[in-house]
This record gives C-alpha cells, sequence and structure tokens, in this order.
C-alpha cells in the first residue's frame, strides 16, 4: 500500500478549497456609479436599479468583458455594464 497517492490527493483538494476562497474574497466589488439599471441579461429587461456604495459579489463576465453578472447582499442577481463597478 502506498500512502503518497492520498496525501497528494489531500494536498491537492486543500490547494483547491483555498484558491476558490481566495477567488470568492477577490470578486466582491462596489459598485462605482451613481445609479445602474440591474438586467435579466446583457443588453436584457431591466429587473431593478442599483445605487452607489452597494457591495456586490460578482459571478463572472459576459464573453466581451463588457457586462457582469452580480448578486447583491439581499440575493437579487443581474447583468450590469462592467464599467459600472469600481476597480480592485
Amino acid at each position: 500500500m502506498r500512502p503518497a497517492p492520498v496525501i497528494t490527493l489531500v494536498l491537492a483538494l486543500l490547494l483547491t478549497a483555498t484558491l476558490a476562497t481566495a477567488a470568492q474574497a477577490a470578486s466582491t466589488r462596489s459598485l462605482c456609479a451613481r445609479t445602474a439599471a440591474l438586467r435579466d441579461s446583457p443588453e436584457g429587461f431591466v429587473i431593478g436599479r442599483l445605487y452607489r456604495p452597494q457591495r456586490l459579489r460578482v459571478q463572472r463576465r459576459s464573453a466581451n468583458r463588457r457586462w457582469a453578472l452580480v448578486v447583491t447582499r439581499a440575493g437579487a442577481a443581474g447583468w450590469l455594464p462592467a464599467r459600472s463597478l469600481c476597480r480592485a
């Protein structure tokens, strides 16, 4: 029985968990624009309005990086122009 593969697997899992936690912490941004429309899709229907300096969790960006999928602290999710967010 070789313990090395088990140790390698455990270390890989710990590293993955650490990287995921770091990525989640880095994805929290503030809204820098005075207001921004929260949309159901990039260039879609307006489903809400956000106001500065609201904190948002960025889930992902569109392929052209112009739109960001965000989640508010209240749990509302939608798309807004990425230029509305403060730089990290």
